[in-house]
């Protein structure tokens, strides 16, 4: 009988290559000299016996443990200086019609557009950190979904094939320009995979597309898995996976489009809560709320912005013209994210273990619509690992 597709746990390829390597990656710190190699052949072996037996999701998980050891004794992977050179250029070009074109905005958007986060004062981060909504400020998914999402709009005549070259020509450029941060990484190769899907007639696997970016940020660069970018982006978009559904679902007495913003929001906030708490020592008692308020402000921002800077390269006084719409929307976003996080009780202190951390992402995947349990024990579930994040934190 056919696995339904609902079920996380049976094969994937990419994930279970995916866990393996994080897994070895996460070992290699335990491990050297003769550990490191019986190590390594422990799990060679391992992947050779799920081979033989038939258990393949085994047999990927023990080589990418084997991959990811590996990939350990090597440093990260860079492109060429002359392959760059043009990018960086490119980069200092834009930041510089930035910053002339924006005024005092053009700290906040330099970030937002190109990942120039060097000018952003502290008052603005720790009010956008305040509401929740410092993502904004990391290039991630919400900036490649704008930037798909304008392209889509632009070549809706393309065949499939066709986008899915556009689009890749065009996030490679971006992600060079913004000097590939793990984020936007993340999301351009699962939005390349959703393309790729689309073109060839298959069925696009979130999960998977999720395991098969991590792969390549891992490979390229081991220790990314320790940064707090990669961590915090996978954790919202593994949320975003499993519980967008039931969430969804649970808000079916408002109108879909809202129900689904809502959910998006409230997912991405689950997936990052635990290790902001973990990291940052503070927990956006209002993150939710200003989310909703701010998240629709984001796209007419980003592709405001985005549009007049490239104009300014060309054509300099036309976008001194249209360079007041960016700027008010972007006014709009910033005071009401000030007003948001002037409020008492915006932020809380607090602070959670490693192992609190582990507890509560398990009480999530207990509810998701990728169980790991039967549906009629998911909720017990669910309470005992809530319960026992709490002993931890005791």
């Amino acid at each position: 009988m056919e696995t339904p597709e609902h079920v996380l746990f049976h094969y994937r390829p990419m994930v279970c290559m995916g866990l393996g390597i994080v897994a070895g990656i996460f070992l290699s710190d335990s491990v050297s000299g003769t550990g490191f190699i019986a190590a390594l052949c422990l799990f060679s072996l391992f992947s050779g016996l799920g081979i033989y037996f038939g258990f393949r999701g085994a047999a990927l998980f023990a080589l990418g443990c084997a991959a990811g050891l590996l990939r350990t004794l090597s440093g990260p992977v860079s492109l060429p200086y002359d392959l760059m050179y043009p990018f960086e250029h490119m980069r200092a070009v834009l930041s510089y019609a930035c910053a002339s074109l924006f005024g005092k905005h053009a700290p906040l958007l330099n970030a937002m557009l190109w990942g120039v986060r060097g000018g952003v004062s502290d008052s603005v981060y720790d009010a956008f950190r305040s509401c929740g909504i410092a993502h904004i400020l990391a290039l991630s998914g919400l900036h490649v979904s704008f930037v798909t999402g304008a392209l889509n709009r632009l070549a809706r005549r393309a065949r499939p094939k066709m986008k899915f070259y556009i689009s890749m020509a065009v996030l490679f450029t971006y992600c060079a320009v913004a000097a590939f941060p793990a984020s936007l990484i993340r999301a351009s190769v699962m939005s390349l995979c959703g393309l790729y899907a689309a073109a060839s007639g298959r069925r696009y696997d979130m999960p998977s597309g999720i395991a098969f970016s991590a792969i390549v940020i891992l490979l390229t660069d081991p220790a990314a898995l320790c940064g707090i970018g990669f961590q915090l982006s996978f954790g919202a978009v593994i949320m975003i996976s499993l519980l967008m559904r039931p969430v969804t679902d649970l808000l079916s007495f408002i109108p879909l489009p809202i129900a689904q913003m809502i959910a998006l929001s409230l997912c991405g906030t689950l997936g990052t809560l635990p290790l902001s708490v973990y990291y940052f020592g503070a927990i956006p008692v209002l993150g939710l709320f200003a989310n909703t308020l701010i998240l629709p402000l984001v796209p007419f921002v980003f592709l405001s912005a985005m549009a007049v800077n490239l104009i300014g390269i060309a054509v300099p006084s036309a976008a001194r013209a249209l360079s007041f719409i960016p700027m008010f929307l972007t006014d709009v976003m910033t005071e009401t994210a000030n007003t948001v996080s002037s409020v008492s009780f915006a932020v809380k202190q607090a602070a959670i273990t490693p192992l609190a951390c582990l507890f509560v992402y398990l009480a999530c995947f207990a509810v998701s619509d990728q169980p790991l349990v039967s549906s009629s024990k998911k909720y017990a579930m669910c309470a005992a690992s809530l319960f026992a994040a709490v002993l931890c934190m005791l």
